[in-house]
């Protein structure tokens, strides 16, 4: 059950974190001794407005910062508030977001779904901006639309459905494997020590022999949707609609896993065969839904097709990243704060969630005609308009206090629960500004 407290107690720890010696190791770049004298804006208050950032011009969010921490005349130019960020470890946000998170997955808080933990892994391409730096170190998109071509990086990140958290992202050129970002992911759940099981739900272009075999490898359960295009001779052979399928490693499909991870060729070589299970789906549309999991018969291809379903809120979560966090509305044009910026908002996400989890726990007690649920948007803002003055509270009482204080502003913004609708997604041209989903802040 959920305990509403919990989140404070998460709260209190990254406000602790913020200001210890301890952080010191991780804000650090190649062992220097950065940040150890006394400035105008020292190592938490860097962070604190990093992780405060609205989109605004530099100068205009330092202003802000100084205004809510009442100090006004102390004055630090835009330069030298940059300089200070090029020797910041953008690592320190995901270290504090492993922080943030460790309590919560080892509590009994987890959602889980049949005793998994349900996450989803997926890509998308991020906007960053268009430098020479970031041209070479991320890369460059185009299409038969535009002339020019656009700077854009890779962005991969393991998101558990349940319960609404980013484990981790992963950065990277815009031609890399996003299977091997994944990869990536998956080593970054060791940093939390999981001890429930796991479950990672795919969408097309992830289910290769090589990864198969890589999951099973690391004790990971999966389902992947498949494209048309995939294990098309095994899908022929079948049976029935939903059986255990054996996948053969051919010599072609050998030549490619050899290409690609010449390190694990021998091992899958020598292996000859994969099994795992392929079920096929019927969609009322006449549509066909094939998925490949290895979950047992124990769990009905009916419950499959709900199961993959669940990866929406992955989708739903990148465009919160994108639109309501301004994810991509970078600092300045080094890539040093494409991660620090992206990493940062992340911890934010959380945080977010973290605070509705609890509001909406308190909706639902109040037995409402139709469910409904915190406004996602107005949450966004509303702790972002908060987060200073609460971080840089020294009175531990006063600080419950104000976050008491968000949390039921937070539960006086409601939008109904609505389910997906059942038909094919349709894409419509709009407007950049849409009267139904103005920034927050």
């Amino acid at each position: 059950m959920l305990n509403k407290k919990t989140y404070e107690k998460r709260f209190e720890k990254l406000i602790q974190l913020l200001s210890s010696d301890e952080l010191l190791p991780y804000a650090r770049q190649n062992n220097s001794n950065t940040f150890s004298r006394m400035r105008k804006m020292p190592l938490k208050d860097i962070l604190l407005c990093c992780l405060a950032k609205k989109g605004l011009t530099t100068d205009m969010e330092l202003r802000k910062y100084f205004k809510e921490k009442k100090e006004l005349s102390i004055k630090i130019s835009k330069q030298g508030y940059l300089q200070q960020r090029k020797r910041l470890n953008p690592g320190v946000f995901s270290y504090l977001n492993q922080e943030y998170l460790y309590d919560f997955y080892h509590s009994k808080e987890p959602k889980l779904w049949n005793g998994f933990l349900l996450l989803s892994i997926d890509g998308s391409k991020m906007e960053i901006p268009n430098s020479k730096e970031n041209r070479e170190l991320f890369g460059e998109t185009s299409n038969k639309y535009l002339e020019n071509t656009q700077t854009r990086a890779l962005v991969s990140g393991i998101y558990d459905v349940l319960n609404g958290f980013y484990l981790n992202i992963e950065i990277a050129h815009i031609c890399i494997s996003e299977t091997e970002l994944a990869k990536k992911n998956i080593k970054h759940l060791k940093n939390l020590h999981l001890v429930q099981p796991i479950l990672i739900l795919f969408d097309r272009g992830y289910p290769s022999i090589e990864f198969i075999d890589y999951l099973e490898a690391e004790g990971i359960q999966y389902l992947f949707r498949l494209s048309s295009n995939d294990y098309k001779k095994e899908r022929e052979d079948m049976e029935a609609l939903d059986q255990f399928v054996t996948l053969k490693h051919t010599y072609p499909r050998l030549v490619k896993i050899k290409k690609r991870h010449p390190e694990r060729f021998t091992w899958i070589k020598e292996k000859q065969e994969t099994h795992t299970r392929i079920s096929n789906i019927i969609l009322p549309s006449g549509k066909n839904l094939t998925l490949m999991t290895s979950l047992s018969y124990s769990t009905s291809k009916e419950a499959l097709q709900e199961l993959y379903y669940q990866r929406w809120e992955i989708e739903k979560k990148y465009h919160t990243l994108k639109n309501k966090l301004k994810l991509e509305s970078v600092t300045g044009k080094s890539s040093i704060y494409v991660y620090q910026d992206f990493y940062a908002q992340i911890l934010v996400c959380n945080m977010v969630q973290d605070i509705r989890r609890s509001a909406n726990f308190n909706i639902v007690k109040k037995c409402r005609k139709y469910p409904m649920h915190t406004n996602e948007n107005m949450a966004i803002g509303l702790l972002k308009d908060s987060i200073i003055e609460i971080f840089l509270e020294r009175n531990r009482k006063k600080r419950e206090k104000l976050i008491l204080i968000l949390q039921q502003e937070i539960e006086t913004y409601l939008l109904p629960i609505r389910k997906l609708p059942c038909h094919e997604r349709k894409k419509n041209l709009s407007n950049k500004y849409k009267n139904n989903q103005k920034s927050s802040f």
